[in-house]
């Protein structure tokens, strides 16, 4: 009986082998140029009529240039997209535009450099106190990629929008917290101007190798990299909410109180052993702050127009010139509403009061921003995830190549950056709350918070996030008036990833994979996406495939039975109610698209 089948066997192995040859023979003639604007071949920066989606990049500012780096993106081949399976790609390079001239999103030029780092979405970017590089970390693997060590890359900048990628080597401490780290994804991440603070995120086989099978872990800790000394630190993030996680939250570093303060946005909280969407949302009525000077977390309660629950928005800060910040929010997954958002929201503090900008512009989630230039908010790529998969990835993006333009003191879109814009000043609805008394209305959480606002932090310690190109003028010192507001206003890519003979046996694999899935998922969730969290149970240690015990194993797994006291009480549940509709699904590229809502649930 078996020898009927050899030669069957045989042929089919035969087959597979001569089509993957012809497909791999094809990509690699194919050329990257363009012709009559028609794309021949992937490109990290396709025409504008090639270009479809930009998705999970990560963008600052270096100088006279704003760089992306990571991600995805999906572009037309010949008019077409050609793949339902694998609909977009993980870019290749590192792009950088100039900041020195005006330009539209049609007109804008990008200039490209080869990456030897990994290619994961994401990830956390961070500048070099010089301002002449920057770091990445953390990120998942598109497509169910096999994770890379977990390593911090360094990007050394030419000046000239160019630059070269190498691994940074570890010195002291950073060796063995490397070790005993977990790499995360949709964590939160912000930095004063010599430390990168990373915190939360969900951690599975495709952001770290130490996760196997189907486990998702809502990562604790606060994780700090003294960009200086190269050393990397792991705290408690004990006293933040319930659990001391949060998964697709913003954070930002605020210069108040001695040594500046970490403030946390929006997200979901959950135990460390989770399902995927299986955290609550995060309110606005209050927010999670860290005191850098003493290790401690607060709670400040919020007024004002805020934002209803969301994750994965971007969000940028600026300096107003009478002591204030504000905080721009865009965007993001509405877990209330069930949507992508359009919505722009401004956060001034001192004063803990939420504005709305009028108008309204394109729901997006998963995209990158920066302050660029003196008062413009740059929004990089996104995705509407509520179109599913593939669907959010083959949806025309409504901006020329996925890039809008945030005035930020005028609050309005457009579709240009301008070189020339005027320094950054308060938006008027923010001054004016000022001017009429609105900071004697604050209602501080305790003495200790209205401390920590009542003065600046040391001007050495916060990184400079109104860069301007140069030949520009700074900004006025933030300092220097009381806080009232100023008047006036791979080339070809084989579809599915099979290489020679093994492709049969790559499908059977990935068919069993998702199998198991299915039936995991079945096990655990509730049938409609999301997960009944309260019968989550923690296993002793997080399973590694060196044996090892992580940080995730080793303080923190004991969270959800003790809790250190807190200042002040974490958030409130925020539980969704069953029929909020939201039901996020894991795609086929590892991220987190949701699925089209009027479809059957993907597994």
């Amino acid at each position: 009986m078996g020898s009927q089948w050899l030669l069957p066997l045989r042929l089919i192995v035969l087959f597979l082998w001569a089509y993957c040859m012809q497909a791999h023979a094809a990509s690699a003639s194919a050329s990257a140029s363009h012709s009559g604007g028609t794309l021949k071949a992937r490109d990290d920066a396709p025409s504008t009529a090639d270009f479809l989606r930009r998705s999970f990049p990560a963008v600052i500012v270096l100088g006279d240039y704003v760089y992306i780096d990571g991600g995805e993106v999906s572009q037309l081949y010949d008019g077409r997209n050609g793949s339902a399976q694998q609909p977009s790609y993980p870019a290749n390079g590192t792009l950088s535009i100039s900041l020195k001239t005006s330009w539209t999103n049609a007109s804008v030029v990008f200039k490209q450099s080869a990456k030897a780092a990994p290619r994961l979405n994401q990830q956390a970017i961070f500048g070099d106190p010089s301002g002449s590089a920057f770091y990445i970390w953390g990120g998942a693997m598109p497509y169910f990629g096999q994770p890379p060590p977990l390593e911090i890359w360094r990007f050394a900048a030419d000046g000239n929008g160019g630059g070269a990628w190498a691994k940074e080597t570890p010195r002291g401490g950073t060796v063995v917290e490397l070790t005993k780290s977990v790499r995360a994804s949709q964590f939160a991440y912000t930095q004063s101007k010599d430390v990168a603070y990373f915190l939360g995120g969900y951690a599975n086989a495709h952001t770290d190798t130490s996760v196997t099978g189907d486990t998702y872990l809502a990562l604790p800790g606060l994780m700090a990299f003294n960009m200086t000394s190269r050393e990397l630190t792991n705290s408690s993030s004990t006293g933040l909410g319930r659990f001391g996680t949060l998964v697709g939250a913003s954070a930002q570093y605020v210069p108040f109180g001695p040594a500046g303060v970490l403030l946390f946005l929006g997200g979901g909280e959950a135990p460390v052993a989770t399902t995927y969407g299986g955290w609550n949302g995060v309110d606005f009525n209050s927010l999670s702050l860290y005191d850098i000077s003493t290790g401690k977390w607060y709670s400040q309660p919020t007024t004002g127009s805020r934002p209803t629950r969301r994750e994965r928005f971007c969000a940028v800060g600026a300096q107003g010139p009478n002591k204030t910040y504000e905080i721009f929010l865009y965007g993001g997954v509405d877990m209330q509403a069930s949507r992508s958002s359009d919505e722009v929201y401004v956060l001034s503090l001192p004063g803990f009061v939420f504005f709305k900008a009028a108008g309204s512009s394109t729901g997006r989630a998963d995209h990158g921003c920066a302050l660029v230039g003196r008062r413009q908010l740059l929004s990089v790529g996104g995705t509407d995830g509520f179109l599913g998969f593939p669907g959010s990835l083959l949806d025309p993006d409504p901006w020329r190549n996925g890039l809008g333009v945030f005035d930020m003191s005028r609050m309005v879109w457009a579709d240009r950056y301008a070189a020339d814009a005027a320094p950054y000043e308060s938006p008027s609805v923010v001054a004016e709350w000022y001017s009429q008394g609105g900071a004697k209305s604050v209602a501080w959480a305790n003495a200790d918070v209205q401390k920590l606002f009542a003065e600046t932090a040391p001007p050495g310690n916060s990184p400079d996030p109104t860069r301007t190109p140069s030949g520009t003028p700074s900004p006025s010192d933030p300092a220097s008036t009381d806080p009232l507001p100023s008047s006036g206003s791979n080339i070809g890519a084989i579809v599915g990833g099979v290489v020679g003979g093994l492709a049969a046996l790559a499908v059977v694999g990935f068919a069993v994979y998702r199998y198991r899935r299915s039936k995991a998922r079945d096990k655990r969730g509730t049938g409609d996406g999301t997960a009944d969290t309260g019968s989550a149970e923690l296993p002793g240690t997080a399973t590694t495939r060196w044996g090892q015990r992580k940080n995730v194993s080793e303080e923190h797994w004991g969270q959800l039975e003790s809790h250190a006291p807190q200042e002040l009480p974490g958030h409130p549940p925020a539980e969704l109610p069953s029929s909020h509709g939201f039901s996020e699904m894991v795609s086929p590229h590892g991220q987190s698209e949701l699925p089209d809502m009027a479809a059957a649930p993907r597994t």
